[in-house]
Parts: structure tokens; C-alpha cells; sequence
């Protein structure tokens, strides 16, 4: 965001693999959601990271995560999230992130 640089995500994703096949990716997809189109199965990534008040949502971050890719949790406690993390979700935050993603 500070120069403007949009990164080839999927082809850096793709040359680095062919090298380190069981390298995780993460991107930060904060700032191009809403101006670009973000495809997480043409990215090739892992895990991808997003803040609602980017794209005039509530500020709520979410994570996708590609079924399979490890994940360990920082906290414990409570079963919530699959056992992921512990306490309750701020349901009227993530339901206004969703309602932003859909416009």
C-alpha cells in the first residue's frame, strides 16, 4: 500500500514451490480486497488475511485457510472455532464483514 506495487502472488507461489514443494504461503490481501480480484485457488496460497474497514465493512480481520494447511492455535481454551480459539465471536462484526464482502 505505501507504493502502490500490485505483487504476481500466484507466480512467485508457483517458481518457489517448484524448488520448496512443501513451503506455506501466506499474503495479506487487506489492501486488494475490493480493487482487485483475490482468487485464494488461483493465488495458490495457503492462508490469506483481510480486514473489513478496507472495504467500508466493520473492523473485523478474517482468516481463509486452505483445508489441510496446518494451523496451531496461540490461545486454548473453549472448543469455539473448531478448537482454534478460545471465546466468543463477535457475531453483529462478522456479519457486517460478510454483508461488506458481498457489495
Amino acid at each position: 500500500n505505501e507504493t502502490g506495487v500490485i505483487f504476481p502472488v500466484s507466480h512467485i507461489v508457483k517458481h518457489v514451490r517448484d524448488v520448496y514443494p512443501a513451503v506455506l504461503f501466506h499474503t495479506d490481501a487487506a489492501q486488494a480486497i475490493g480493487k482487485i480480484e483475490v482468487d485464494v485457488v488461483e493465488l495458490g496460497v495457503d492462508y490469506l488475511t483481510l480486514v473489513g474497514h478496507k472495504f467500508y465493512g466493520p473492523r473485523v480481520g478474517a482468516l481463509y485457510r486452505r483445508p489441510g494447511a496446518p494451523l496451531t492455535p496461540l490461545f486454548y481454551g473453549g472448543g469455539q472455532e473448531r478448537g482454534q480459539r478460545p471465546g466468543t465471536e463477535n457475531t453483529a462484526m462478522i456479519s457486517g464483514l460478510g454483508v461488506a464482502a458481498k457489495l
